[in-house]
């Protein structure tokens, strides 16, 4: 980040990164970490096995959704929507404070870049909306059922949470909120659809500039007040100077 003279002049406040000998701040990623964290909620969801069920005495058929058919955005160009298939709906989303000031963290002091370290922006909150097409009721429930289990996949805490390393092995978590199975007139037509809601929040970083801060002790021996005396701390041999 960087700022021409006349804006610098006019920042309230100390920028990011703001360091001496001044040197520019890293640049930002090419990838935003909502990206990131949906690009991994496919690669989890489409590495579920589902099971649909079959005619009575027969096995459960397993299936999956293809990475191809799981949309994490509207696509650029028209495509054919094949079943089953996923479409991630956005929703208006916040970015929540994470204090009166940022917050670095020190563990990643020179992890990314030498002369650098990762402070915390603030926290990005999305209701997302997982729509999945299914072509019969039998196979959306079958992926309900399985989304609902994967959701919650260990002891420990509720809902589901993944490091992305493409965005600074920040924490990601998914939460599930609320469903809605969606039936109207195209239900007859073999489309099927259930909403998922889905809680999705990480910390918003940036990779910032940092120097080393050197503690100096600064004393004023040339003035006296009017009940204090002058000392010389060459001619006084119980004087200690210190040096830090």
């Amino acid at each position: 980040m960087s700022f021409t003279s006349s804006l610098r002049q006019i920042l309230f406040g100390s920028p990011f990164g703001d360091v001496y000998p001044p040197r520019p701040n890293p640049t930002s990623l090419a990838v935003d970490g909502r990206t990131v964290a949906l690009r991994i909620l496919r690669e989890y969801v489409c590495n579920l096995t589902f099971f649909l069920p079959m005619q009575k005495g027969a096995k459960p058929k397993p299936f999956k959704i293809e990475q191809n058919n799981f949309h994490i955005e509207w696509p650029d160009y028209e495509t054919d929507l094949v079943f089953p298939s996923a479409i991630v709906v956005p929703s208006r989303a916040r970015y929540d404070a994470i204090g009166l000031v940022s917050y670095v963290e020190e563990t990643t002091r020179d992890v990314y870049k030498k002369g650098t370290v990762l402070q915390w922006q603030g926290e990005y909150v999305e209701n997302i909306q997982l729509e999945v097409h299914a072509s019969s009721r039998p196979e959306r429930r079958s992926i309900i059922a399985g989304i609902e289990t994967a959701l919650t996949p260990t002891e420990q805490m509720y809902g589901l949470r993944f490091k992305m390393p493409d965005y600074f092995n920040e924490l990601v978590c998914f939460t599930l909120n609320d469903r809605e199975n969606i039936d109207d007139r195209m239900s007859a037509l073999k489309r099927r659809r259930v909403q998922l809601g889905i809680e999705m929040r990480f910390n918003i970083v940036a990779l910032v500039n940092y120097t080393q801060l050197i503690p100096q002790v600064v004393t004023n021996t040339d003035v006296a007040q009017p009940d204090q005396t002058v000392v010389d701390l060459q001619s006084d041999p119980n004087a200690r100077v210190i040096i830090p």
